[in-house]
């Protein structure tokens, strides 16, 4: 937002400041959801992002050894890698993700707090006292503003969490399901062994880890997609962080207003006069 000529009305003080912060957050958000359909085919969800992380432990080649043909493993056991680099740690990003929301409702309390406050010198009268009152309004809005560029880091953190176990799962999938078809044509080359002199093996090796090979192809796409997005994520809430930083260090020029405003009040405001006695 432009500053007006003999002002200094800027994003971070002027009476919009809550809309403003609110639309940019809004943004950044639906931007954020958006990176999904480009990593995981789907946008992702926003609202209450609480991440899961599905079968983090389960291992899909052990499928494998489990239907006796573990010598498959050694030519699709590459596979297992990316799994390993989206295992990412669910407890601690939605930890971290209720510490934000939390820090952000205590700011939206502290603005309704002073809001409500401001009853309290209703009857200052004046300039001086809608001086007062305009600026108690403006920093009410600014912590306002400040709990909402937590929330919307918050949930930007949460969807870029979810993004990074979304696609394990949907790795997974693709896994297990070459494992199946795999595991059914091994067990077809194992049974005419005997017939082929251990030639159906051999081959049947050879094009298992022809199919692998291209199955590490299209996930590491999607890897590399998903380092993209988590770019953007973070650009995104480096931003944020910069708006935070405005708002912070605009509430700083409260602490001494603050103080001279209310001396003003006490020198105005009328004595209250002790009942008189009968």
């Amino acid at each position: 937002m432009a500053e007006e000529a003999g002002t200094t009305t800027t994003w971070s003080t002027g009476a919009g400041v809550v809309d403003s912060v609110n639309g940019f957050v809004d943004s950044l958000t639906s931007e954020s959801e958006g990176e999904g359909v480009d990593v995981i085919d789907v946008a992702l969800g926003g609202a209450g992002v609480v991440v899961d992380l599905v079968s983090v432990a389960a291992n899909p080649l052990g499928a494998l050894a489990s239907a006796g043909v573990g010598w498959l493993l050694e030519h699709v056991s590459f596979l297992r890698e990316p799994l390993d680099a989206l295992l990412g740690n669910p407890d601690e990003i939605n930890a971290n993700v209720h510490q934000l929301k939390s820090a952000a409702l205590e700011m939206k309390m502290i603005a309704d707090e002073h809001r409500q406050d401001l009853n309290a010198v209703s009857e200052w009268e004046g300039d001086a006292g809608d001086a007062f009152r305009a600026e108690m309004d403006r920093m009410a809005g600014e912590y306002e503003a400040l709990g909402s560029t937590m929330d919307g880091t918050a949930a930007i953190y949460a969807l870029s969490g979810a993004l990074v176990c979304e696609l394990r799962s949907l790795v997974f999938g693709w896994i297990s399901d070459l494992l199946g078809e795999l595991i059914a044509g091994a067990l077809i080359a194992a049974a005419s062994a005997v017939v082929t002199l251990g030639g159906s093996v051999a081959a049947f090796a050879g094009y298992a880890g022809t199919r692998a090979a291209m199955m590490a192809t299209r996930i590491a796409g999607r890897l590399t997609k998903l380092g993209a997005a988590m770019a953007r994520m973070g650009g995104r809430m480096a931003k944020l962080a910069e708006k935070m930083q405005g708002l912070v260090k605009g509430l700083e020029r409260f602490a001494e207003y603050g103080g001279y405003a209310k001396t003003a009040y006490d020198a105005v405001k009328p004595y209250e006069m002790s009942p008189a006695k009968a």
